[in-house]
């Protein structure tokens, strides 16, 4: 399982990567392995899991944001669209996601999951009514663009 600080390295390496332009950059700082496969940098005391692979599209002036979620015990948030791919990891808590077209889902800290752009999210719901729940967010979008819209 990785952790916070894991997570944390390898969404600022795509961040950077992405920001700049170049997603060709990200892959090149990463080992070629397939989803659920490990690496470990050549001399080096990190391993490095690869959770998932999803190809960005083409879009004019990307911008990626990275973000966490906080949600308070028993929270669910209002259904909405994000206009480009989102990747979540949770780092906290029990949560109920669903993204059409799929059936909702739990996820438990560790676990991640990925949203395609333009797709309902009907809701993500903390599943605790006593402790809240944490997510980390990483989103693509277009720079001076909503990434989220209500539905």
């Amino acid at each position: 399982m990785m952790n916070r600080r894991e997570a944390g390295k390898i969404f600022a390496l795509a961040a950077g990567a992405l920001v700049a332009g170049s997603a060709k950059a990200f892959a090149e700082k990463l080992p070629a392995t397939a989803p659920g496969q490990s690496a470990t940098h050549a001399g080096d005391s990190i391993g490095v899991d690869n959770l998932m692979s999803e190809p960005l599209e083409q879009m004019q002036n990307p911008e990626v944001r990275m973000l966490t979620l906080t949600l308070a015990p028993g929270s669910v948030s209002h259904p909405h669209e994000h206009t480009g791919p989102v990747f979540a990891y949770i780092l906290e808590g029990t949560i109920e996601n669903q993204v059409d077209p799929n059936p909702p889902k739990t996820y438990k800290p560790g676990d991640f999951f990925y949203e395609p752009a333009m797709h309902v999210h009907r809701q993500m719901k903390n599943l605790s009514d006593t402790e809240t729940a944490k997510v980390l967010v990483f989103e693509v979008g277009e720079k001076g663009k909503t990434f989220t819209i209500s539905t």
